[in-house]
């Protein structure tokens, strides 16, 4: 693998930028493995909680891709689905991720535990498990989309920014020597204040955003699809996240990690991420639609990129952000407009 992939997470660095997300194909060591073995520098294990209905969620999910048209679709690019938490106890699970992270360090990769916040409490309590269990990176995701429909209790969005430092703050407390990422929502529009909240309370890194909700209407059932309401993401939602890196780099600073998620689904996707100003991008949809073949896929088409430009990785990141301007200091395009209208519009009227 080139060197052209390398990249840091502050202290971690990673032959690569591509990390496996938290989900169903990495619910088992198997699929870990298999992603690994795939070449991501990175898994984010299927994620739980202190909740027992978060966990039985899971025999009840379910899931469809979706075409353009957002009709149903074999491997359709986005993912429409209702999902649950792995549904096992922390301490064996967390066991079994520490053997995987320890073999993963021996070639420069990891495997980290992930936590779907419910509550403060369950939440440092596990946290402390996976640091006991000798893990190396705890991911906290405090926006998952089902927080809205789940059952009571079982999952919670934090999308205050004085709240998410208390949380952080006390996580952080439980974490001492681990690397903390903190997962943002896809649906809140103050994603650079959590952002900044999340760093100054100590979190090594952030992860944005979660997938948005959505109610697709079925025009064969003419019912929701699923059901229900039901998390979405999928390639469109690529230019929304790198809008929030953006505005988060600005607002973080350049030297603290961002982490993009939501839409990848190529190599220059995942350079798109970079320049916008992530250090590394989670995918999983891409998997669950292609297997976990997809990774090498992806991996290979940002290697050739890198070479047809002659580029590293980490020399993008965060360069289409700090170019950016705002409208104001846009030069004038006198009549451009015209080119996006009809002909009707130019038409002048009969005299």
């Amino acid at each position: 693998m080139s060197s052209r992939l390398a990249t840091r997470i502050g202290a971690l660095a990673l032959p690569n930028p591509l990390i496996c997300g938290a989900g169903e194909p990495v619910l088992t060591a198997a699929g870990i493995r298999a992603a690994l073995h795939a070449g991501a520098a990175g898994v984010i294990a299927k994620s739980l909680n202190e909740r027992p209905e978060g966990a039985a969620q899971l025999e009840a999910a379910d899931y469809t891709f979706l075409a353009q048209d957002h009709r149903p679709a074999g491997a359709g690019p986005s993912l429409l689905n209702r999902s649950g938490l792995a549904p096992y106890a922390p301490e064996a699970w967390f066991a079994t991720l520490a053997g995987l992270d320890a073999a993963a360090a021996r070639s420069g990769r990891f495997v980290a535990a992930s936590l779907v916040l419910a509550a403060e409490a369950g939440a440092v309590r596990i946290a402390g498990l996976a640091r006991a269990a000798g893990l190396r990176v705890f991911e906290l995701n405090v926006g998952a989309p089902h927080a809205g429909e789940a059952a009571a209790g079982a999952i919670t969005q934090q999308n205050d920014p004085a709240g998410l430092a208390a949380l952080v703050r006390a996580v952080r407390a439980a974490t001492q020597g681990m690397q903390l990422w903190v997962k943002l929502t896809g649906l809140a529009t103050n994603l650079p204040a959590l952002a900044l909240a999340a760093r100054d309370a100590g979190a090594d890194a952030v992860v944005m955003m979660g997938r948005f909700m959505a109610l697709v209407p079925d025009l064969e059932t003419l019912a929701p699809a699923l059901g229900t309401n039901a998390a979405y993401g999928g390639p469109w939602a690529l230019p929304i996240v790198c809008r929030f890196l953006a505005e988060s780099r600005r607002a973080v600073g350049a030297d603290f990690p961002l982490l993009g998620t939501n839409g990848v689904r190529s190599g220059e996707d995942l350079a798109r991420l970079a320049l916008a100003g992530a250090s590394a991008g989670e995918v999983l949809s891409v998997v669950m639609a292609e297997g976990f073949g997809a990774l090498g896929r992806i991996l290979a088409e940002l290697e050739a990129f890198l070479e047809r430009r002659d580029l590293s990785f980490a020399g993008l990141i965060g360069r289409a952000a700090d170019a950016r301007r705002g409208y104001g200091e846009l030069p004038a395009l006198s009549g451009r407009w015209r080119s996006f209208v009809p002909p009707e519009t130019l038409e002048r009227s009969a005299t």
